[in-house]
């Protein structure tokens, strides 16, 4: 790595975007996050590292403003059905040309930031991204239906109780009595 190469870390569970200004000690680097806080982490803390790229701290709000319009997660439903023939894992670089036709740096950036987010089309293999079986993908999105339908039931539940509460009449539905 080299002074201003941009890397992603978690810190906290919470994505932090910063730059490298200087090594400290053997393995550790000091970085300076989009907030101009500094931080020492050690290399195996960098979950992504822009290849090709070098900023000042000052230009990382243009680098996620660049970013942050590319972010469509359905982007990556019609790259899986393109790749799912073939089955075989595909970089971060491979997806940005094949949804932005391009592999420039913040492109590659949003392809990385669009695979990690995903749950549903593909897993991470090693350092590239494999898509899921069709199979797979239809179990994880009627979970994920039966979640959001649960959750609406619950939402609507409460809302009933509430309005019998303030002493207004209320229609129970069967999934209310029921666990």
């Amino acid at each position: 790595m080299e002074k201003g190469t941009i890397i992603e870390f978690r810190l906290q569970g919470e994505r932090r975007i910063a730059i490298c200004d200087r090594p400290e000690g053997k393995k550790h680097w000091v970085v300076i996050d989009e907030r101009g806080q500094s931080h020492t982490i050690h290399p195996r803390e960098i979950a992504y590292q822009v290849k090709g790229c070098t900023l000042k701290q000052s230009e990382i709000k243009d680098f996620i403003k660049q970013v942050e319009p590319l972010l469509d997660p359905a982007s990556l439903e019609v790259a899986w059905e393109l790749l799912i023939e073939d089955g075989e894992v595909v970089t971060c670089e491979e997806m940005a040309q094949l949804l932005f036709s391009d592999t420039s740096p913040h492109l590659c950036y949003a392809a990385y930031y669009l695979l990690d987010e995903d749950k549903v089309y593909f897993k991470q293999k090693g350092d590239g991204y494999e898509p899921r079986s069709a199979a797979k993908v239809a179990e994880i999105k009627h979970q994920q239906s039966a979640a959001q339908s649960k959750q609406r039931e619950q939402e609507e539940f409460l809302a009933r109780i509430e309005e019998k509460i303030k002493g207004t009449a209320v229609e129970w539905q069967d999934s209310d009595r029921n666990p």
